[in-house]
């Protein structure tokens, strides 16, 4: 085989993403699972969300790293699965244009607090926004793994299990923000539907194009 070819078109790309994965996950797991926990359970109850943003500390902040990465990477793959693509150029391009959403997405959320005065309701909706996330991008890298590395051919029931499960999280996630934009932090209705049509749901439909057309 080419060598040349075997480089732009070949699964260590997904292998080398996948193993930073790993670490992220080893190192959450071994010096910051208190944490992480915290942030895990505050997709259930939002009493577990506030502990997490009540602490805000270099532990803190390191988990909201981490698993930012973690939405980086996991997230990518499982969208170059979806399109069906294993170029190296490819992939590299499915990371930048994931990585650049959720910049421009907090960078938007963060500039409306500044303009309507809100600065410290802003940085609340920038966490809240991507803590189902966050959790999820942690829940499917065992399915990751699997999709890419598996020995028997699954795939069809892996990402119809996928799908349920973006499904449901998108679902919890849209309500939980509504709930929270209205009652917590007494937010317009209006700018909420705004928001949740332009940053949260647009971008899926934009995915689901790329993918079944």
């Amino acid at each position: 085989m080419d060598p040349i070819l075997k480089t732009t078109n070949s699964q260590d790309i997904f292998f080398f993403l996948l193993t930073i994965s790993f670490l992220l996950l080893s190192f959450l797991k071994a010096n910051y699972w208190k944490h992480t926990k915290l942030l895990l359970l505050g997709v259930t109850a939002q009493r577990y969300a506030n502990q997490f943003l009540r602490e805000d500390n270099a532990f803190t902040q390191r988990v909201n790293l981490f698993t930012f990465l973690l939405i980086i990477i996991n997230f990518s793959v499982i969208i170059a699965k979806l399109l069906e693509t294993n170029l190296v150029l490819d992939i590299i391009s499915i990371l930048f244009f994931v990585t650049l959403f959720y910049v421009l997405k907090v960078l938007i959320i963060k500039f409306s607090g500044y303009i309507f005065m809100t600065k410290e309701i802003s940085k609340l909706y920038v966490f809240f926004s991507l803590l189902f996330d966050r959790a999820l991008a942690i829940f499917i890298f065992p399915l990751s793994v699997v999709i890419y590395f598996f020995s028997i051919d699954i795939m069809q029931i892996l990402l119809i299990s996928l799908g349920v499960i973006f499904l449901v999280v998108i679902i919890l996630k849209l309500l939980w923000l509504w709930r929270i934009g209205t009652k917590a932090f007494g937010l317009s209705r209006f700018y909420i539907f705004l928001y949740l049509c332009s940053l949260e749901i647009s971008p899926l439909l934009l995915i689901a194009q790329g993918c079944f057309y």
